[in-house]
């Protein structure tokens, strides 16, 4: 689920963050956190077939965030990219 309020609408998601983020369960858990971080974020590409067809052919997650939102963001997403390579 994105999470973009009332205010928010793409246009304000003008930051693409590429995550080394592949599995459902990894970008579940990113986007809770996301969530309860209260950054309004856009996924890209959610299904892993579109990723591939759009020549995203490693299956990366891409997400869209506020630039003001941006560090907190990629804190969140570099940490669920580290859980993920220590597994």
């Amino acid at each position: 689920m994105d999470l973009m309020s009332d205010e928010t609408n793409e246009s304000d998601l003008e930051i693409l963050i590429r995550t080394g983020i592949k599995g459902p369960i990894a970008i579940g858990l990113a986007e809770n956190l996301l969530e309860e971080a209260g950054i309004p974020f856009f996924a890209m590409d959610r299904n892993v077939a579109a990723r591939q067809e759009s020549g995203n052919f490693l299956g990366w997650w891409n997400v869209r965030v506020p630039r003001d939102m941006e560090t907190e963001a990629r804190e969140i997403l570099q940490s669920v990219e580290q859980m993920g390579s220590e597994q």
